[in-house]
């Protein structure tokens, strides 16, 4: 077992909170912006995140919960494990109020108390199957699989390729890949990377950064990566920071991973997580995923797709409430 205290950092936003609705209409965003009204609504599955994690966690140390100020109902504050984080508790006043997943993301390291070593999470990742602390950290240094990736867009008002595209802007100014390679080739030609040397071996003669591979899953940080970038590039962070909508011109948390993987600050692991997405999928689909307990991590994704979001959503209660039908310390 590693010697360290692990926290873990989430960020959740109540979306039909009538004072959030008011204040981010008097923030009317630019074309340019992410507004979706699927980034903010709330699949009520939070319960289940929180079964999980005491049932297959429990040696998480505290769990940092991120918030605009308002909690669910059923939350119990006075779990010991439990650190409510309010916006302002940590995000410097100039960036106040925000509605980007992105500034909330890119300061979690000022949060008070949190450990060198936590693990990000959004609010649709679960842990389905047993973990350990060495799953996530090894050697005092993050666990990941190293992939190389490309960048591919197929719809002009997707933001993501955008927005990867600065950070390996960014991954590229500051790193060498050849250099990178000198000294972390076992790393990333790892036996522990599976047939995801096949994409680092297609990809090898390339000179510079194209991409890396992303999971969609908990991520481990050491605080002190966030610090260096920050410190390295701080004008690119405050202009992230600065904009109260998700926007093209931004950053996001990845950029932290990817300078742990580019400055060979990780550990080679084997990935164990899945992904779905709501609309593409079915909560019968996810009810499928979850119940085998195949993969430690497990990601049920909202996208702005047409589908009966309340029919999809009783129906992915009904399926993570037979899984996880136990209330854990975390619910009043």
């Amino acid at each position: 077992m590693e010697a360290f205290p692990i926290d873990i950092v989430i960020p959740w936003v109540d979306g039909a909170d009538p004072v959030w609705q008011q204040e981010r209409a008097r923030f009317q965003p630019s074309s340019g912006a992410d507004s979706s009204a699927a980034r903010y609504r709330d699949w009520d599955t939070l319960r289940y995140w929180f079964r999980g994690i005491e049932r297959y966690a429990p040696w998480v140390r505290t769990i940092h919960f991120i918030t605009y100020g308002h909690l669910p109902a059923w939350l119990n504050t006075s779990n010991p494990k439990l650190h409510v984080v309010n916006h302002r508790d940590y995000i410097p006043k100039e960036y106040l109020p925000t509605f980007s997943s992105h500034t909330i993301e890119l300061n979690m390291h000022r949060i008070e108390g949190l450990a060198e070593h936590f693990l990000y999470f959004n609010d649709d990742v679960f842990l389905n199957a047993p973990t350990k602390p060495e799953d996530f950290f090894m050697k005092g240094l993050p666990a990941d699989t190293a992939v190389f990736g490309i960048i591919k867009n197929t719809d002009v008002e997707n933001f993501m390729p955008y927005i990867m595209l600065n950070m390996m802007a960014v991954m590229n100014m500051h790193f060498s890949k050849r250099a990178m390679l000198k000294k972390d080739f076992f790393k990333w030609f790892s036996p522990k990377n599976g047939h995801y040397v096949l994409n680092n071996l297609y990809l090898l003669p390339w000179g510079c950064y194209t991409g890396f591979r992303n999971f969609h899953t908990c991520v481990p940080y050491c605080k002190s990566t966030l610090e260096t970038v920050w410190d390295t590039v701080p004008e690119i962070l405050d202009r992230t920071c600065r904009h109260r909508f998700r926007c093209r011109e931004d950053v996001n948390q990845y950029i932290f991973r990817y300078w742990q993987l580019a400055s060979g600050a990780f550990m080679p692991h084997k990935p164990n997580s899945a992904y779905l997405t709501m609309g593409q999928q079915t909560a019968a689909d996810a009810a499928k995923l979850l119940s085998a307990h195949k993969y430690q991590v497990v990601c049920v994704n909202d996208d702005p797709l047409d589908f009966d979001f309340e029919a999809e959503r009783n129906a992915l209660i009904r399926a993570f409430d037979a899984i996880f039908p136990d209330s854990s310390g975390f619910e009043r």
